[in-house]
């Protein structure tokens, strides 16, 4: 997938640009290298000596769902299975250099590393929560819970999102930060980092939401920092209050400094914009809770280039 479009087959390469082409060269020459779990290749022997290979789209007590090498999700119940393996293997074959030619090359790399006006982060690895089990308190069938009826990429306005589909209630895809209260958030990261490697007029943020967030919280307290790593190795900070960017997520209540976007069952996401003061390279944009009792939610970045001097 890349930008909405093509079959989900791997990773989805949308967020590809924030890193730079020779180490994209490296995981295209040698797929196998680091692969994470969610992008192994499976394989499926059935009882009728039927053999099933792909990506585990997800498993049931029943069944275990593939997508195979065209995108088409191939289900099999686990009475009919022989035996599942799980290789080592990428999904991604290998020898893909061996089937273009080198100005081909050149033209994939500048495909994948064109950011664009909007450029969507990549938030898998920094994911911290599955948005489809329960954020604030055990239990996955809550109410603090963000379910959408597809994880297809969203406007909010002329601003794309690409959100991380959580495969049923299997991939992490959404960043819940620490908090002192409830059951789960006293067990999420203080701060995490999520590669840019861009200039930005405007970083994005599909968030604006905490568990125990204003009007619950009362108090106009940082509720998140947005430190910006920047080329020359100094950083940027932009703090981010309850009651003013963020706002309790179960019901739509409106703050001033951030714009209702979007609703999942009810439960509202809000549009924060934060504007740089520099127009050096941001390596990395990293995460950090502020010193109150809420727990802030980000669900999806987005970067709004500017040219670099």
């Amino acid at each position: 997938m890349h930008r909405g479009e093509g079959k989900k087959v791997g990773p989805d390469l949308t967020g590809m640009a924030v890193h730079p082409k020779a180490e994209l060269l490296t995981h295209i020459l040698d797929p196998s290298r680091s692969v994470e779990g969610n992008y192994r290749s499976y394989s499926i022997l059935t009882l009728d000596g039927v053999v099933v290979n792909g990506m585990l789209a997800s498993e049931t007590q029943t069944a275990v769902e593939i997508f195979d090498a065209q995108g088409k999700k191939q289900v099999v119940l686990r009475e009919d299975i022989e035996r599942l393996m799980a290789s080592s293997k990428s999904v991604m074959p290998e020898g893909f250099e061996k089937q273009i030619d080198p100005q081909g090359f050149t033209d994939l790399l500048e495909f994948l590393t064109d950011k664009g006006r909007f450029l969507p982060l990549p938030l898998e690895k920094a994911a911290t929560a599955i948005s489809t089990k329960g954020l604030f308190h055990e239990g996955d069938n809550g109410a603090d819970r963000f379910v959408f009826e597809d994880w297809s990429p969203k406007m909010v306005g002329e601003v794309p999102f690409q959100l991380v589909d959580p495969e049923g209630k299997r991939v992490a895809n959404l960043i819940l930060l620490h908090g002192p209260r409830g059951t789960m958030p006293p067990k999420m990261p203080k701060s995490v980092r999520v590669a840019c490697n861009a200039p930005a007029k405007t970083i994005h943020l599909l968030s604006g939401v905490s568990g125990w967030g204003f009007p619950a919280h009362q108090q106009k307290s940082v509720s998140m920092i947005v430190r910006l790593h920047l080329a020359d190795g100094s950083t940027e900070d932009h703090p981010l209050s309850n009651g003013l960017h963020f706002a309790d997520y179960i019901r739509r209540v409106d703050v001033p400094d951030s714009e209702y976007a979007l609703s999942a069952r009810g439960q509202q996401l809000r549009h924060i914009r934060v504007s740089p003061r520099t127009d050096q390279i941001i390596r990395e944009i990293e995460l950090v809770k502020g010193d109150d009792p809420t727990a802030p939610i980000v669900m999806a970045m987005t970067v709004e280039g500017r040219e670099t001097k």
